[in-house]
């Protein structure tokens, strides 16, 4: 008997196929001849049938798979056969898929949706029982969605990691991570991802020993898979409830299970079939109708493993004995002692495997025995209870044994967890007292950098104006008015004259920025708009307030430096400065449209190292965007 969680692999909106639809895109397929509006069809059809019928929609996302033209087209196609593959069971396979989705997503360079793909990747490894590995992987993807206020996403990455802790029996933490992503599906009304957490709860409670709320949480998913005509989660609700009434009202649990089981065949679902046929038989074994329970445990065992198949021979076992065939009863009793022995002796099981194969093989040898003696002698049948009582204390005492290393095995893995957390929270201590420490550093090493700063600031104020003034120079043809061009140059002489002045003075090396950070950087832009050789335009978006000053001074010499690469590299005719700020971030983006230049393979002059320690100062951040012959972008991030 076994619960399963639900995980959630899905991307998309609940689709409601219709059949006019299905019908109209089939047409479509039929008569075009365009191979790329096909191949987008055919992907449509593929999601339509993927709630309907798996190997149709298989079949069709096969179809679109063979047009490779087009790298997002392909990784959807990739995404989407990964999906069914994932529904068949076919794990390895749906990594593959999920894999080739990542690396044409990475091409394209589009970050959210491989994020959305490890959502799908973190599914296959719960599935495979790689918790570590599952937590490691939605925790990542979690905190992108979060840092990009992508709540949905993020509470599909909550309930993946909830099955992943249910599954290390951390129920109480596996119900948090839930009832988070339950409160967003909700709010967001997802009824297609509410159909998968509210089972997913329901299991989490019954395994913590709240079987009310794990019933009530069942019939609400129940309600709403039914007011949708959801038949595929329908199936696995249905599922789950035959296994809580298996052993509480046996009628309940036989009309569940029957529905499950029509439903997964209905749909050619056939994960968890097994499952479902064995809780039947189980039903049946219980109300004595031994061959209905034959049959349904013959099912389950075609495709059932592990535990679950000991579990389905030793009811066989009960069954034959049931309808008096003793030789069936021990074949099956045989096969049961031979696995149970095999799993015993897995490398898994060392652990404490000496003593429990001891007391199992013991209890396997003597029911073997007593199913010899009673086909072969009536008169044994005394010593044949007896020993099945021994072998029923012994199965008692097995069982409390592993339970009691389970809640042993459960509990070391909290306290490692909570280790890891400790570790974590010291090594974050000791990154505050580096960081302390490196702060006291920078205060010593503050006279030897002052040097270095007037240096810089020689460079980006007084390079800023002598660059215009060259420019000045090397505009004037001789065609346009003298006077007027002398008055201009004679201008920016003096200011430059004035900011050698200042700089000798020690003053703020820069030029004064009273009236403001935005009207002075106007006026140097029009200075130099004023050579006709770059027109240079500043816009203010939304920046209504004076800054700081000695931050404001910072800023400007910044962007002084920017205008002045302008003049000496770029060779542009247009530039522009557009100030805006929001949530106490100035945002500065400087664009012009000359040259451009490599930036991975571009070395950093005077200029540009200038820019960057005076960025890292305020503790702002610079992103370049170039490339030869598409001009250049600078954005600066300085926080207020």
């Amino acid at each position: 008997m076994k619960l399963y969680f639900l995980i959630i692999i899905l991307c998309s909106c609940l689709v409601e196929a219709q059949t006019t639809e299905i019908d109209s895109l089939t047409e479509i397929t039929k008569t075009s001849e365009d191979r790329f509006k096909k191949a987008k069809v055919n992907l449509q059809l593929a999601r339509l049938y993927e709630r309907i019928d798996l190997s149709k929609g298989k079949a069709f996302a096969l179809k679109a798979f063979q047009y490779k033209d087009n790298d997002s087209l392909l990784a959807e196609v990739n995404n989407q056969l990964g999906r069914f593959q994932f529904y068949a069971s076919q794990l390895d396979s749906a990594a593959y898929y999920f894999q080739n989705t990542k690396s044409l997503l990475k091409t394209l360079g589009d970050d959210k949706r491989i994020a959305i793909v490890n959502i799908s990747l973190g599914a296959i490894q719960l599935r495979q029982g790689d918790y570590n590995a599952t937590i490691s992987t939605l925790t990542e993807s979690a905190k992108f969605f979060e840092n990009t206020k992508d709540s949905l996403n993020a509470a599909k990455c909550y309930s993946n990691i909830a099955s992943a802790l249910a599954e290390l029996e951390l129920f109480p933490k596996a119900i948090e991570y839930s009832e988070k992503a339950l409160q967003i599906f909700e709010h967001l009304d997802q009824t297609q991802f509410r159909l998968i957490t509210l089972p997913n709860l329901a299991t989490q409670y019954y395994k913590n020993g709240d079987t009310l709320k794990a019933i009530d949480y069942n019939a609400k998913a129940e309600l709403l898979a039914t007011s949708v005509g959801d038949k595929r989660s329908l199936s696995l609700i249905y599922n789950n409830l035959g296994d809580l009434y298996l052993n509480k009202n046996s009628e309940k649990a036989k009309q569940y299970l029957e529905k499950t089981i029509a439903l997964k065949n209905e749909l050619n679902f056939k994960k968890g079939i097994e499952i479902a046929q064995s809780n039947l038989g189980y039903v049946h074994l219980k109300n004595k109708n031994y061959q209905a329970a034959i049959s349904n445990f013959n099912e389950a065992a075609k495709n059932i493993k592990g535990k679950q198949l000991v579990f389905v021979y030793n009811n066989l076992r009960d069954a034959y004995k049931g309808i008096g065939n003793m030789t069936k009863a021990l074949e099956f009793a045989e096969k049961s002692s031979r696995l149970n022995d095999s799993i015993l002796n897995s490398e898994s099981q060392k652990n404490f495997l000496e003593v429990q194969t001891k007391y199992e093989t013991e209890k396997k040898e003597n029911e073997i025995l007593q199913l010899k003696t009673d086909n072969l002698q009536v008169n044994y049948k005394r010593k044949q209870n007896r020993n099945l009582l021994i072998a029923a204390l012994i199965a008692l005492v097995l069982t409390l044994l592993l339970i009691y290393i389970l809640q042993k095995n459960a509990r070391r893995k909290r306290v490692i967890m909570e280790q890891n957390l400790t570790i974590q929270e010291q090594d974050f201590n000791q990154l505050l007292k580096t960081q302390e420490l490196e702060g006291i550093d920078a205060i010593l090493d503050a006279q030897e950098q002052e040097r270095s700063k007037m240096a810089a600031d020689l460079h980006d104020n007084l390079g800023s104006k002598i660059a215009t003034l060259k420019l000045f120079l090397e505009s004037y043809d001789g065609e346009d008015d003298f006077t007027g061009y002398y008055n201009k140059l004679k201008n920016l002489m003096n200011d430059t004259y004035n900011e050698i002045r200042s700089i000798s003075k020690n003053k703020n090396f820069g030029a004064e920025i009273s009236k403001g950070l935005i009207p002075s950087t106007k006026l140097i832009a029009k200075q130099i708009s004023d050579s006709k050789k770059i027109d240079i335009k500043v816009n203010n978006i939304d920046v209504n307030k004076r800054i700081e000053n000695t931050l404001e001074i910072q800023i400007f010499r910044i962007i002084q430096e920017l205008l002045t690469n302008i003049i000496k590299h770029a060779k542009a005719t247009e530039a522009t400065v557009q100030f805006s700020e929001q949530d106490q971030v100035l945002t500065i983006m400087v664009e012009d449209n000359g040259k451009g230049f490599d930036i991975s393979a571009a070395s950093s002059g005077i200029g540009l190292i200038n820019i960057e320690k005076r960025i890292e100062k305020i503790d702002g951040e610079m992103v370049i965007d170039s490339s030869i012959g598409n001009g250049t972008t600078v954005i600066l991030n300085i926080p207020l």
